[in-house]
């Protein structure tokens, strides 16, 4: 899948409140006045773990994704799930010069709620059969995750604070067996992750 990141979420599934309420973190101690920039890049390590883990988007962000062609079928499926809206879908012929494909006109836009949305031909409609530039000639620009935090489900989040307090208490590499014990992945963060991982392919 050829995808490129244009823009990041500008917000986080939790909290640093919640998540030093979850590491029993107590107002005014030294960890929680000095740490706070440490828990801040754990929470976001956690929901990039997460995307990772469910290839998922879990909050506002913009991405561009690339096809080498038009599909035989007459719609295309975009990654991440929680499609919001598709801003721009662009193809360039073998010179190089873009042309714009227009919403309504020549494209429809399904959402699909959690699950994976869809750019869908109108009826009667062909996808264009110029010939398509050698190197990236589709560009489909996308917006996709849930737009608060407080509609990410709450088994994500307990996932996003459990990752964090693994990352906290181990802030060093993982030990295994004779060199100091053995680390045991925990399955209560993929247990509750099952669920909401998207199985979508994507060429």
């Amino acid at each position: 899948m050829n995808v490129t990141q244009k823009t990041t979420p500008t917000i986080e599934p939790i909290t640093l409140s919640e998540l030093k309420l979850h590491l029993r973190l107590d107002s005014g101690s030294f960890s929680d006045n000095v740490e706070d920039d440490i828990l801040n890049a754990l929470i976001t390590a956690s929901r990039e773990n997460i995307e990772d883990i469910t290839c998922r988007a879990l909050l506002t962000q913009t991405w561009y994704y690339y096809l080498d062609r038009f599909p035989r079928e007459n719609f295309i499926k975009i990654p991440f799930g929680n499609l919001q809206s598709v801003t721009a879908l662009s193809y360039k012929d073998t010179d190089g010069d873009s042309t714009s494909m227009t919403v309504t006109e020549d494209y429809l836009v399904e959402t699909n709620g959690e699950a994976c949305g869809r750019i869908v031909l109108p009826y009667g409609g062909v996808w264009p059969t110029d010939s398509l530039y050698t190197s990236k000639p589709i560009t489909i620009e996308f917006i996709c995750g849930w737009t608060t935090a407080a509609l990410v489900p709450y088994k994500i989040k307990a996932a996003c604070k459990m990752i964090c307090a693994d990352l906290y208490s181990n802030r060093e590499s993982q030990l295994f067996g004779n060199g100091g014990g053995s680390y045991i992945e925990n399955q209560t963060v993929k247990n509750l992750l099952a669920s909401s991982r998207l199985w979508d392919e994507f060429k």
